[in-house]
């Protein structure tokens, strides 16, 4: 009896080469401690005194700014001129102190919570509405109590709503883990997925 040779087709080396450096592809990180597993602590904490000291030396500065290229009684003939540009100091050293914060205790937090601080707390809220609002208050020299008061409690309430989400933070993606042991085993963690990942490819090629 005569056998039939194989009909049965084999996809290419390459192909397989392909699908299996893919499959061995690691996943996205998912919270905030596999995605600083890179850096160190060391740095996270430099990063930290560097930008909040950066911060208080800016608005420091532009306090003297305002009153130099003014008047010497910029602030005193109006104090809560003072009240608001001190409470949007506030706001911005704090929006960074919750971020290095999330990044430093609470590794478990979800990435996005991390995304959305930058995204929203800083660059929306802080840089954008905040600032154009304090920027066009002190600009025109308002001398209006009840309009710098309105603008100064504006300040006020996200500071208020930003503590409050940060204790919502810790409450929620806090405990007593180790944030370093926690990030070392969210490295290693990636890192036997996508062997894991590799070997399962390998398993079912064809002989």
């Amino acid at each position: 009896m005569q056998c039939r040779p194989c009909s049965t087709k084999h996809p290419p080396l390459a192909a397989m080469e392909d699908r299996g450096a893919s499959s061995a592809t690691p996943p996205e990180p998912v919270t905030v401690g596999e995605s600083m597993a890179h850096r160190s602590r060391c740095d996270i904490w430099t990063a930290a005194v560097v930008i909040e000291a950066a911060l208080i030396a800016f608005f420091v500065g532009m306090a003297s700014a305002l009153k130099s290229e003014t008047s010497p009684s910029f602030f005193s003939a109006a104090p809560w001129r003072l009240a608001l540009w001190a409470s949007f100091g506030v706001y911005m050293s704090l929006v960074f102190a919750v971020i290095f914060y999330v990044e430093l205790f609470l590794p478990r937090t979800p990435v996005a919570v991390r995304t959305k601080l930058t995204d929203v707390g800083v660059c929306a809220i802080g840089v954008g509405a905040l600032n154009v609002m304090v920027a066009v208050v002190l600009s025109v020299g308002a001398k209006d109590t009840r309009v710098l008061v309105c603008c100064t409690g504006v300040v006020a309430a996200f500071v208020v709503g930003l503590v409050a989400f940060w204790g919502w933070l810790v409450g929620r993606y806090g405990g007593c883990d180790d944030p370093a042991m926690t990030a070392a085993a969210s490295a290693s963690r990636i890192g036997s997925s996508s062997g894991l990942a590799g070997q399962l490819h390998v398993a079912r090629l064809p002989i």
